[in-house]
């Protein structure tokens, strides 16, 4: 696992009430957000601050508070899984930023997975998809196959019909 949610926020690895996590994350916010006034402290704060924003939306949420759990518990997932987890906590309203999206190629170099890979988990994670790409092979024929035999027919029916059209008047 890349990050420690729980530790952010300071609560122990198991299941949270989601007021609990609101009330951790609500106080830890308001004491980094006064350190970022603080020249000395400001570029920390702002990571930390990422970082508990982070962790709030993953814990926020009791099925992922679970899987954490099992994780701490000694039951890894794999590399993939840890990557899509990263992934779907750094997601913003539906929305990817630059440098989180950069963090999570860089955690995907570190667990082996290739920059091309990772950027389809991403994609798969933002927009909800089970696979991004089809299984390979052919398409299968819907209706856009038949409304294509169909303007192939129409078409040579009209041309068939101006044809005759025209030998008609040319004959008189």
């Amino acid at each position: 696992m890349s990050r420690d949610y729980f530790s952010i926020l300071g609560l122990t690895p198991g299941r949270h009430d989601p007021i609990e996590v609101t009330r951790r994350f609500l106080s830890e916010r308001s004491r980094l957000v006064a350190a970022l006034d603080e020249p000395a402290r400001h570029d920390a704060a702002r990571r930390q601050l990422a970082a508990l924003h982070q962790a709030y939306r993953v814990l926020r949420d009791p099925r992922r508070q679970a899987e954490l759990a099992d994780e701490h518990a000694g039951h890894e997932p794999d590399r993939l899984d840890q990557l899509r987890r990263l992934i779907a906590a750094s997601i913003e309203d539906g929305l990817l930023r630059h440098s989180n999206r950069q963090a999570i190629l860089d955690e995907g170099r570190r667990l082996g997975i290739s920059d091309f890979h990772a950027q389809l988990l991403i994609a798969e994670v933002q927009f909800g998809g089970e696979h991004v790409l089809s299984p390979a092979g052919a398409p299968a024929a819907g209706p856009e196959a038949s409304r294509g035999w169909a303007r192939v027919v129409a078409a040579t029916a009209l041309g068939l019909a101006f044809f005759l059209l025209l030998l008609r008047w040319l004959n008189g």
